[in-house]
């Protein structure tokens, strides 16, 4: 198996410290370089090149997801997993829309760490499942609050209902302007903007929605 390249970055000694010695402990795996800075992780991970970078959402100087992004649009193969005690949704969104694969909280367990790590190693997505649930109750509700698209049937003006109506009755251009007392033109003009509407091309169609809708039987 390819040896797998990590970099930590991390304003906490002794949380980089621990995340080293699980890395170090995981075999095919190799600590690259570590970080206390944003600005000093974004310089690391240019210079060491790693396949995955571990970044803190909080740093000084630069946070995780001003590195990530950067870090990402100049070594598009890199990998990144983000650190946070923030387990919000939007955090993680944020996370994402940064180039970031994997979004892990900080007082997950060792364990979870290395799912995740081996899950964005082979090209999958993780959030530590407190996340997940936000993110999923997030969606369904998005889901549930989205208006369904309406019928183009219902985008037409009374007045065009009518003339459909009287086209699908047979009745000509100059029959239709007779009787409603407008000119042929406004008649065409007004079937052409039906037909714009419905999204059909052809006298047979309109006629087919005409009897659908109980404009005529």
């Amino acid at each position: 198996m390819t040896k797998m390249r990590v970099f930590i970055a991390d304003d906490h000694p002794v949380l980089r410290g621990g995340i080293k010695s699980v890395l170090c402990s995981l075999e095919g795996c190799e600590v690259a370089g570590e970080a206390s800075t944003g600005t000093a992780a974004l310089e690391g991970i240019l210079s060491l090149k790693p396949d995955i970078a571990i970044l803190d959402v909080s740093m000084p100087e630069l946070n995780g997801t001003t590195v990530a992004t950067r870090a990402v649009e100049a070594l598009p193969g890199l990998k990144v997993i983000m650190l946070s005690m923030h387990a919000e949704p939007s955090y993680a969104i944020d996370a994402f829309r940064a180039g970031a694969m994997g979004y892990v909280l900080k007082d997950s367990s060792s364990d979870e760490l290395l799912v995740a790590l081996e899950k964005v190693r082979a090209g999958g997505k993780y959030a530590s499942p407190a996340v997940s649930e936000g993110l999923f109750n997030d969606y369904v509700d998005m889901i549930k609050s989205d208006k369904k698209p309406s019928d183009p049937f219902d985008t037409l003006s009374e007045r065009e209902k009518e003339v459909l109506r009287r086209i699908a009755q047979g009745l000509t251009s100059r029959d239709i302007a007779d009787a409603l007392f407008i000119s042929v033109s406004t008649v065409k003009s007004h079937r052409n903007k039906i037909m714009k509407k419905l999204s059909v091309n052809d006298m047979a169609s309109l006629v087919k929605i005409a009897i659908r809708k109980g404009l005529v039987t």
